[in-house]
């Protein structure tokens, strides 16, 4: 089968490339990379000719709500748009898990997956939206992002991670998965509850590095709601993979 995967060289799409190159599929890298622009257009047309199933695992740190609503819904739009011209089976698009009216704030992101799902199924062609909780490698990017020194103020919430190599395998899969609805939605979350900041100490305990985590409430209806459980797995969600302390000692080594 011939797959585009949309930010097939980040995180999780060089992952998902990986994996259907296994199964012996013909994919096709939509990155700037590969000479194709998905916000602008330039040279999706080209690149998608043939392809049955795109796989839109793009990704974009900004900081406004404002950056993240036009780069995830002008990918989406050209997704869309030039996958009906060139007679794309199915889009299927990579989201954050109970993200629902949620944004704005920290939250910015939020808007912008939201703005990509509502795009992404407004179009012609049919989807399948695969919800995941966040990465177990989420609170190492916390620490990257926001510490300063010994000194580490944590969102106050609740999380449900999982392993951003079960996140690539489901992927792959849905790409050969026979569907039969327009859209399709589904959930994958990780199978142990824990707080961020404890994910937070874990992880920089096992990079070396001495951090004092001090848990903050966010204000705001978003942060209520995400400290309520809004971001672990919703009821009939696909639990799946290791758990954080697993990952972490495949990522850092025993300790």
């Amino acid at each position: 089968m011939r797959i585009a995967v949309a930010g097939g060289t980040g995180l999780v799409g060089s992952r998902v490339v990986s994996r259907l190159r296994e199964r012996g599929d013909e994919v096709v890298v939509l990155a700037r990379s590969a000479g194709v622009d998905l916000v602008s257009g330039a040279g999706v047309s080209d690149a998608l000719a043939g392809v049955e199933v795109v796989i839109d695992a793009t990704s974009i740190v900004a900081k406004t709500s404002e950056e993240y609503v036009e780069f995830f819904g002008s990918v989406a739009r050209t997704l869309q748009s030039a996958g009906e011209a060139a007679g794309v089976r199915r889009i299927i698009t990579l989201s954050i898990v109970g993200i629902d009216g949620l944004g704005g704030g920290a939250f910015a992101h939020y808007d912008g997956k939201n703005a990509q799902e509502a795009a992404t199924e407004a179009g012609p062609v049919p989807t399948a939206i695969l919800r995941a909780t966040q990465f177990h490698g989420f609170a190492g990017q916390l620490i990257d992002w926001v510490a300063k020194g010994p000194l580490m103020p944590c969102p106050k919430q609740p999380v449900q991670t999982v392993d951003v190599e079960v996140v690539a395998d489901e992927l792959a899969a849905l790409a050969h998965e026979e569907l039969t609805e327009q859209h399709v939605r589904r959930d994958l979350a990780g199978p142990v509850k824990r707080t961020l900041a404890e994910l937070v100490r874990a992880t920089a305990h096992a990079r070396g590095r001495r951090l004092l985590v001090v848990p903050v409430r966010l204000p705001g209806a978003a942060a209520r709601r995400v400290r309520a459980g809004a971001l672990q797995a919703p009821p009939g969600a696909k639990i799946a993979g290791g758990t954080f302390e697993e990952w972490l000692v495949r990522e850092y080594g025993p300790r």
